[in-house]
Order: structure tokens, then sequence, then C-alpha cells
């Protein structure tokens, strides 16, 4: 070499002879396949937009909208467990109230049953003692008045 870096044929061929391979320096890039795809490793990097097999490969875009997919689904079940809870509580206050009107009821019911059956004993009683025709009538008469029977008289 000369004093302003240049070297004689000669010598440039002499380095070329001895030269025994070319080393190539890694990089983080992808080699372009035969195929059309990329090559990892000797797998092809494919359907990138819509990865149909396990093997596929995706982008973020493809994987943040399948979240976003999958948040909306979770939105729509917690705003259900929402309303069904809502519900429950309607359910429970409603039977709270159900049960609390059957206990105003029942002690009058039991009271119709009560009546009824008095009445009934009475108009036996004096259909058993011969009693007039026109006293069982007014007795039934009592017991239509007070809803106890449904008969025409």
């Amino acid at each position: 070499m000369d004093k302003f870096g240049r070297s004689s044929l000669s010598s440039v061929n002499n380095n070329r002879r001895n030269i025994k391979s070319v080393y190539a320096i890694p990089t983080n890039t992808l080699s372009y396949g035969e195929n059309g795809y990329y090559d990892a490793e000797n797998r092809s990097i494919c359907n990138l937009k819509k990865p149909i097999h396990k093997s596929d490969a995706s982008t973020k875009a493809y994987v943040d909208s399948k979240l976003k997919e999958l948040q909306h689904v979770e939105n729509k079940l917690d705003a259900l467990q929402r309303t069904i809870q809502i519900m429950e509580n309607h359910i429970t206050s409603m039977e709270e109230r159900l049960y609390a009107v059957a206990l105003e009821k029942i002690p009058s019911i039991e009271k119709h049953v009560n009546d009824s059956n008095n009445y009934m004993m009475e108009l036996l009683k004096k259909s058993s003692e011969n009693t007039k025709h026109g006293e069982i009538w007014d007795v039934i008469k009592q017991l239509k008045e007070k809803k106890i029977i449904n008969i025409n008289v």
C-alpha cells in the first residue's frame, strides 16, 4: 500500500487468495423464502391478517381485535349478572310481601272456615231437631249473604 491507501493490483489478488470464507454478520431480519413467505428457521410466516392454523402468526391488530371482542363479551356478561341480581332481589322482595300478606289473610280465612263450619253445624242441628222449614232457609240465606255457600234460595 502506498501513503494514500492504495494498493497495487497484485497485493489485492494475493489478499483474495488468502480469504478462506466469508463470515455473515448476524441480523434480526428474516429471509424471504422461495414460496413467497418470510422464512423463520424453515417455518413460513403466513396468514398474518387472519390466522387459520395453530402455527400461523398474527399481527398486533388481530390480537387486539380479538381482545376487544372478549372485553365486549365480558361487559355483556357483567351486565347480565347485574340484571339477574336485580331480578333476584325483586323476587325476594315479592316473596317477603306475599308471605306478609299470607300471614295477614290466614287468620281471616281461618275465621271464615270456622264460621262456615258453625253455620253448617247449626243447620244440621236444626234439621235434626225437626225444626220448621223456614228456620233452615234462614240459616242458608245467612250463609249465602256471608258468601260461605253459593246456592240459589
